[in-house]
């Protein structure tokens, strides 16, 4: 940063007003750095000096067209004034988020006590409709917050080892040990299903009524407190990318929408505004079209890039649009609530000059620039994916250090990209990256009912947003993200698997086997009784019920008691009664 700053608290008093409407701001908390920026009493783009562009040729016509190849006159005027220093926050974890150290402690920033007491009550109540169908009242038992969130650290497990749309009965095989311990030591396979297809996220009673005024009713509570929580526990960077992400869906729901060029040929669309230095998702918004008031929000890309971006307008930050939100009026907007765009324009585009569409009239690694009021157009054409439209109100004098680094490494025989199109390549596919982080890990399992699928698309987010919490916590750690949600999952489930320890119709071979996975010793669970005879009679074995002798009786190491020989020992030792049984 050139020059020196004399009153911290003045300037930031006069030209960054913004700052102090944020809480949890402090002053050591901003950075100062110097860009070439726009401020509502400077209209126009400072001069792109760091890009060396070609001339305009003179056949180019922008006659019957809004553009121009001349800078608007205000550039001009305000190109000698140099860099304006612009104050930026220190991007990071906010509030509770610094304090957590753990991956389970990372989640619950999202998943917070209020979903899963929210879950949890209205799981119950789908139970208590349901209970009248079962003859034994244990097989519709009430849940509670800690089996749901066991059933969660399941789904994560699942997830971790790529088997979300497979049969999850395969995780709970403990007969030929093709199973997963940590799963079938934790709960039954009937039990899950019977969690799982209980599960609800608001009240069934009134779900009917809710539905008729809100399409998105069924999940609108925990919906809108996940996507509060992405809020509100992160700060994010100056580089934010807004595009669509895409889930597939095949059952029943009104808002479903068409995908094109992909085996399931329907799902949901969701607007993801997402941080380019880590995937954090910092908002989402799904598409719900045609929904009741004052419900029924507008789709249309200014509107929606309006809505994604509230959170982060005044704050001089650039977000880079995906396809479909690239028009002038969302760049033209934007700019004016000071936050910087650039996308990539569809060649199809009418407002686009002719020559900018057409690659053969320019020669390689060439750029032609048009402007119009703030908003810039660049038409590129590069070796490795040629033609590229960009339309940007971004400043072109700023300086950003990693573009800058790019081009120094650059072969210099090369004629390097210009920054625009080099921060573009760099950032256009952080949603992308997202979505496939979504599907490498997916919790999703095969369902018919639409609000567990978005459900399950809000834990893939919040499990990536905990690990980028997690990560940014603790950067000695360089834990990856599998080893992340595994021990997640596993902090998950451990309280109801300790709850299960003390049952007394637990098997004791499962009780053995849990109490290992645990890391409990035997005495704390477990109380020996004094050695009796099962078959009433002091003299006999317990197992076999054959006569014992003080010289010939033995004892086993787990339990004390006695024995006749050393097979029924071994039998005693393994907890294998049925085959004392068929023994004796």
């Amino acid at each position: 940063m050139s020059g020196e700053l004399k009153n911290i608290n003045l300037w930031v008093e006069e030209e960054a007003e913004y700052l102090l409407d944020d809480e949890d701001i402090k002053a050591e908390e901003v950075d100062y750095i110097e860009e070439y920026i726009d401020f509502s009493d400077e209209q126009g783009l400072l001069p792109y000096e760091s890009i060396v562009i070609e001339d305009v040729p003179h056949e180019l016509n922008f006659e019957g067209t809004i553009w121009s190849n001349e800078r608007p006159s205000s550039v001009n005027n305000s190109s000698s004034g140099g860099g304006r220093k612009i104050a930026q926050t220190r991007s990071g974890p906010l509030g509770l988020a610094k304090l957590a150290k753990t991956p389970s402690e990372c989640l619950f920033l999202f998943l917070d006590p209020d979903v899963i007491a929210t879950i949890t009550e209205y799981t119950n109540e789908k139970i208590k409709e349901h209970q009248s169908n079962y003859t034994r009242d244990r097989d519709a038992n009430p849940t509670d917050e800690t089996e749901i969130l066991a059933v969660l650290g399941i789904l994560f497990i699942a997830g971790t080892i790529g088997t979300g749309r497979q049969n999850i009965k395969y995780l709970f095989d403990s007969k030929t040990g093709t199973g997963m311990e940590a799963v079938y030591l934790t709960m039954t396979v009937h039990r899950f299903h019977f969690v799982l297809r209980s599960l609800r996220f608001d009240d069934p009673v009134t779900a009917d009524d809710e539905l008729e005024a809100d399409k998105l009713a069924p999940i609108r509570a925990v919906y809108e407190r996940i996507v509060n929580n992405f809020h509100k526990y992160y700060r994010p960077t100056r580089h934010l990318a807004l595009d669509e992400q895409k889930m597939f869906f095949k059952g029943v729901c009104d808002f479903r929408v068409n995908i094109p060029l992909s085996q399931n040929r329907s799902g949901f669309k969701f607007h993801l505004l997402v941080d380019c230095t880590i995937p954090y998702t910092c908002n989402m918004e799904i598409f719900t079209p045609n929904n009741h008031e004052p419900y029924n929000l507008s789709y249309a890309p200014e509107d929606v890039a309006l809505r994604m971006t509230e959170s982060v307008q005044g704050k001089n930050k650039i977000v880079t649009l995906g396809a479909n939100f690239v028009t002038l009026e969302v760049v033209k907007k934007l700019h004016e609530k000071r936050t910087m765009t650039v996308g990539e324009v569809n060649k199809t585009c009418p407002s686009i000059p002719k020559a900018f569409k057409v690659a053969k009239r320019h020669e390689d690694s060439s750029t032609l620039v048009a402007y119009h009021e703030s908003v810039k157009l660049m038409s590129h054409v590069s070796k490795r994916r040629g033609l590229c439209i960009l339309m940007s109100s971004q400043d072109a004098g700023e300086e950003d250090e990693q573009t800058g680094q790019a081009e120094e490494e650059s072969d210099n025989s090369v004629s390097p990209e210009p920054k625009l199109v080099t921060q573009y390549n760099q950032y256009k596919n952080v949603v992308k990256t997202i979505q496939q982080m979504c599907s490498m890990y997916d919790v999703s399992r095969s369902t018919s009912r639409w609000p567990l699928m978005i459900f399950f698309n809000l834990m893939n987010l919040s499990s990536i947003n905990a690990w980028c919490i997690y990560r940014l916590n603790l950067p000695e750690s360089n834990v990856n993200r599998r080893d992340f949600l595994v021990e997640m999952a596993l902090e998950m489930i451990r309280p109801h698997a300790r709850r299960r320890l003390e049952s007394k119709t637990l098997p004791r071979t499962i009780k053995t086997r849990l109490g290992m996975f645990l890391g409990v010793a035997p005495e704390e669970y477990e109380h020996v009784p004094v050695p009796k005879n099962r078959r009433g009679s002091r003299g006999r074995c317990f197992l076999c019920g054959r006569s014992r002798n003080k010289s010939t009786r033995l004892s086993c190491d787990s339990c004390g008691k006695f024995t006749c020989n050393a097979h029924c020992t071994y039998l005693c030792h393994t907890c294998c009664f049925t085959a004392a049984d068929e023994t004796s």
